[in-house]
């Protein structure tokens, strides 16, 4: 069966489930209904895990190709030149768009449009064939060479000057990710397994029932924006307006994104965030128990309820602790083991998160099977426009939007498990 062949098979057993739903709050429904029901919900839940793993293998197999791309001799480049992919940032795609040459030159009057920008995580896009030749052409008309007409030319620096430096951002990264053309996600959460295999006592007698818990889901997809205030001299310096895009503006919304996967309230227009929807606190702490400790009974609960996690997240302060946990001999405890992807602790990855800690200075640690616990739906990953708004003109200003636009679903709660490790200080009275 064809992936697409089983997109389709999974959104007819989505509206199939949807409407079993519907018979069962209306009352009571046979027992042969109900076990109809239990196996579609299986079914359903079986493609989605098969659409999930051509999603991530296709993802890795991209990434397999980009690095194993070997530069050719000059003479076979031409012959290869449809092969070829270019990399490009959302703000370079802005820049060298049709719309925003357009709108630069109708004399910086009105938008004639936005510009869409699917970049997963925040990663180039690549092009290839024509839409790069196109792309490659533009971007030389939009961004020219400074200085060029200099007697001596000159170099200019399109660095903005931040106040404060990237965050290190890759919660998105751990989780499953779909695209989607919808404003409404129809997914199937699975809540429980009770298992029922059992040996038959004697011909003729009961066998066991396995009893899974399912049920129809809805997610909507919520919007993510930020404005920026931008010089009308900022539009005509290309340099400098894709150095907005990609180091302020696209950040920031990734910043929100992170913090919202995990403390979104599911209310104005927030996502519904994983500790929203009441995953599982560890409850086994022993006393005297270091963070290295905690970590390790938490995978353990996972894995007999036969859950493998596949990271943790923890953040950047609890991680320094665990670094410089000591003995008491005055040496320390943990060797940091490191690979490529990064340090890992009892066999997991371990990724830093500073979202971890809200607003009210709750902090927590979160392990789980990320990729079959919970997925991200992209609509849109970044869309750019620009235009005069309330007293732009007489400031000689822009207004630059930038947004995104997804839904979040938990599938499987039980797929996680969090603790906490600091909480807010009381204030004295």
């Amino acid at each position: 069966m064809s992936i697409e062949q089983k997109r389709r098979d999974l959104a007819a057993l989505y509206r199939e489930l949807e409407a079993g739903q519907k018979e069962m709050e209306a009352g009571p429904i046979p027992q042969n209904r109900g076990e109809e029901l239990d196996a579609k919900a299986k079914e359903a839940e079986t493609l989605q895990a098969a659409v999930e793993q051509y999603e991530r293998i296709s993802g890795l197999a991209a990434n397999g190709k980009r690095m194993g791309h070997v530069p050719l001799p000059r003479d076979e480049r031409e012959a290869k030149a449809e092969q070829s992919v270019i990399r490009a940032t959302p703000g370079e795609l802005f820049v060298a768009s049709q719309e925003f040459q357009t709108y630069k030159a109708n004399g910086k009057q009105g938008w004639s449009g936005k510009v869409d920008v699917s970049n997963l995580n925040g990663r180039p896009v690549g092009l290839k064939g024509e839409a790069a030749t196109r792309f490659m052409e533009a971007k030389t008309n939009a961004i020219p060479v400074l200085g060029t007409d200099a007697i001596i030319p000159f170099d200019r620096d399109p660095e903005v000057v931040r106040f404060e430096e990237q965050e290190i951002l890759n919660l998105r990264q751990l989780f499953g990710s779909l695209p989607t053309t919808s404003d409404t996600v129809h997914y199937v959460r699975h809540s429980a397994t009770n298992r029922g295999a059992a040996a038959q006592d004697g011909r003729g007698a009961a066998k066991g029932y396995l009893s899974v818990e399912f049920a129809p889901a809805t997610t909507p997809v919520q919007t993510i924006p930020v404005l920026s205030k931008i010089a009308e001299q900022d539009i005509d310096d290309a340099a400098r307006l894709v150095q907005i895009i990609n180091g302020e503006m696209d950040l920031d919304i990734r910043v929100e994104t992170e913090r919202q996967l995990l403390w979104g309230s599911g209310d104005d227009g927030e996502l519904e965030g994983i500790f929203e929807v009441g995953v599982p606190e560890f409850d086994r702490a022993q006393q005297d128990d270091t963070l290295i400790d905690t970590v390790r009974r938490m995978r353990t609960d996972l894995r007999v309820n036969r859950v493998i996690p596949t990271a943790l997240a923890i953040h950047p302060l609890d991680w320094e602790e665990i670094e410089l946990e000591k003995g008491s001999d005055d040496r320390y405890v943990w060797a940091v083991i490191q690979t490529v992807a990064g340090p890992r602790i009892w066999s997991l990855p371990v990724v830093e998160v500073d979202s971890l800690e809200n607003e009210d200075g709750v902090r927590r640690i979160l392990m789980g099977d990320f990729t079959r616990g919970a997925t991200v739906y992209d609509r849109n990953m970044v869309r750019l426009a620009v235009g005069y708004v309330n007293d732009d003109f007489e400031k000689n200003l822009r207004t630059l939007r930038a947004e995104q636009r997804l839904a979040f679903a938990v599938k499987r709660d039980f797929a996680f498990s969090f603790t906490e490790t600091a909480t807010p200080t009381p204030t004295a009275s």
